[in-house]
């Protein structure tokens, strides 16, 4: 399995438990353009991403809300997207 199934997967326990399944679909759609273009720019955003990866899990461990570190995660990914283009 590679690093970006892990990814993938932990996003995907994270939101899990919204209830939504458009949510969850929305999420699949917008994970697979991202790796797509991920895949076209050949960058990785390291510890960076690793920190707000440790971030969001700690917030899900101590129960309390994540939006605000997946938001930062989702956004951070964006532009480290849009710089390298």
């Amino acid at each position: 399995m590679g690093e970006d199934q892990y990814d993938w997967e932990f996003h995907q326990a994270l939101i899990s438990a919204c209830g939504s399944k458009n949510l969850l679909s929305l999420h699949s759609v917008l994970f697979d353009k991202y790796l797509h273009y991920q895949m076209l720019v050949l960058t990785y955003r390291g510890d960076e991403a690793v920190q707000e990866h440790l971030d969001m899990f700690k917030a899900a461990l101590a129960r309390d809300e994540a939006t605000a570190a997946l938001k930062k995660h989702v956004e951070k990914r964006l532009e480290h997207t849009l710089v390298a283009f």
